[in-house]
This record gives C-alpha cells, sequence and structure tokens, in this order.
C-alpha cells in the first residue's frame, strides 16, 4: 500500500521526468518517455528501454537538481554491478 505523498508523487509523473526505478535486483535511472495507466516506458542515459509498473518499481522522482543521498548511492552501488 502506498503512502499518499508517494502516490501522489506517482500519480504526477509525466513525459520527460526524470526517475530511479528497480528492475529485479539493480536500480536504474532514466527518463520517462511515455505513461499509460499505470505504466511508464523509461530511457536510460544509455538508451535502453524499459516498461515497468510506476506504482511498483518507480523508487523516486527526481524534482530538483540533485538525487537524494540513499537514492544516489544505489544508484551508484548497481552501477558497480
Amino acid at each position: 500500500m502506498l503512502s499518499e505523498a508517494r502516490k501522489k508523487y506517482i500519480d504526477s509523473i509525466n513525459k520527460n521526468n526524470i526517475v530511479a526505478f528497480r528492475n529485479s535486483e539493480h536500480i536504474y535511472s532514466g527518463k520517462v518517455l511515455e505513461v499509460v495507466g499505470k505504466y511508464a516506458t523509461i530511457q536510460t542515459p544509455n538508451g535502453s528501454i524499459f516498461y515497468v509498473d510506476k506504482y511498483k518499481d518507480v523508487v523516486w522522482v527526481k524534482n530538483g537538481s540533485k538525487w537524494p543521498v540513499g537514492i544516489f548511492n544505489a544508484l551508484k552501488r548497481s552501477k558497480k554491478g
């Protein structure tokens, strides 16, 4: 079950938002290309395209210029593979 604040941010995801999302055990970042219902199409900086359930897989919606420390560290750890 989603908290009200999280649901508000997830529902506000639009095209061109930058998000952090979960795919299996890794976390990636990417730009939202399209949102249809509860699913989002996201393109990573290297050009990979993912189709994700925005309520289950989106970890963070980036609103400012920086990632929160916890999200940044998770992205960095996933990058090491």
